[in-house]
């Protein structure tokens, strides 16, 4: 395996360490538990900032979760990458020998 290669795949890797380490810091950063809406006179106003205020919980929740699901998928995609090129080079290694060659289930 060339060198080149073998910095792509650490690449992959460290990305996917880093996509869940920060999706996880990020979740993490608001408190899951952030009070009650601060009392307004007007009751329409109350209910609006209610539901920004929750609007931007959930997105800040969708955001820090799909950080760390784009970390599963890149380590997913290196460890299919490093599977596939570890069975090319058992290939190369057997091609002199067809015999030697079994489909892998």
């Amino acid at each position: 395996m060339s060198k080149e290669i073998k910095v792509v795949y650490a690449d992959i890797l460290k990305a996917s360490g880093t996509f869940k380490d920060s999706g996880k810091k990020y979740a993490d950063i608001v408190p899951r538990d952030i009070g009650t809406v601060p009392r307004v006179t007007e009751g329409s106003l109350e209910k609006a900032i209610s539901a920004v205020l929750e609007a931007i919980e959930v997105m800040h929740d969708a955001l820090g979760s799909s950080m760390q699901t784009h970390g599963d998928k890149l380590k997913y995609v290196h460890d299919t990458y490093r599977n596939t090129e570890d069975d090319i080079n058992d290939l190369l290694g057997k091609i002199d020998d067809p015999e030697g060659i079994q489909p892998r289930f």
